[in-house]
């Protein structure tokens, strides 16, 4: 996924992932502050989101390479580099929801809910009849894990059942696609496995496990 994604997208998504509701409540002596204050960290986590927001296609997916179309949109200026290869926009449109996710950001609270819908709606366009999230080209795992993952993780925040029955559709997928006894690989059962999708599926187990979704136990082992 590293030589497909591109760079702009990345640094705003780790940026607000790994900045969750840090705040600084002590003054530099250690005494408690009179009140928290915002960080740095937290500055740049909400510039970030403001980024994926703004580069959000009018179809709700973040396009891996074309969304220096919305560079210079509603008075923006300047034009954005590090374009990607297609067929990655689903794994791209689940990673930019994670990080809004992430951030208490779901479809149905948050300053961003509105971005956060479309991008979820944008992700049931693409699902099909068998659960599957994206085109089956190439490693298209790595799609339909991440956008398991963001499914999976609204529903869990939000418990709304707008968005369970595609969440649900997304594990059953996994769990089909899983080797027998084993892991993952960048199909539906090829016979070997690879780590990082692997990563990236049980992940999206766990994760709809934990929100209410039936995931079966041996799917872990």
């Amino acid at each position: 996924m590293k030589r497909v994604l591109f760079r702009s997208m990345v640094w705003a998504i780790l940026l607000t992932l790994v900045g969750c509701r840090g705040t600084d409540v002590n003054e530099p002596d250690g005494k408690p502050a009179p009140e928290a204050k915002v960080t740095e960290l937290e500055v740049a986590v909400e510039a970030g989101l403001r980024w994926l927001r703004d580069h959000q296609s009018a179809n709700g997916s973040w396009d891996i390479d074309g969304f220096t179309a919305q560079c210079d949109q509603e008075g923006r200026s300047g034009q954005c580099d590090g374009v990607g290869m297609d067929p990655f926009d689903t794994g791209a449109t689940g990673l930019a929801l994670l990080a809004f996710l992430a951030n208490d950001h779901a479809h149905e609270r948050g300053s961003y809910s509105e971005t956060v819908k479309r991008g979820l709606k944008y992700l049931t366009s693409v699902q099909d009849t068998d659960g599957c999230f994206g085109s089956r080209r190439g490693h298209f795992m790595y799609n339909h894990a991440i956008a398991t993952l963001a499914m999976a993780e609204d529903f869990g925040i939000s418990k709304s059942p707008l968005f369970k029955k595609r969440a649900q559709a997304g594990i059953d997928f996994l769990i089909q696609a899983q080797n027998p006894g084993s892991a993952w690989r960048y199909k539906v059962q090829p016979g070997d496995n690879d780590s990082s999708i692997t990563g990236w599926a049980v992940l999206a187990l766990k994760v709809g496990k934990l929100a209410g979704l039936e995931v079966p136990m041996n799917s872990f082992s």
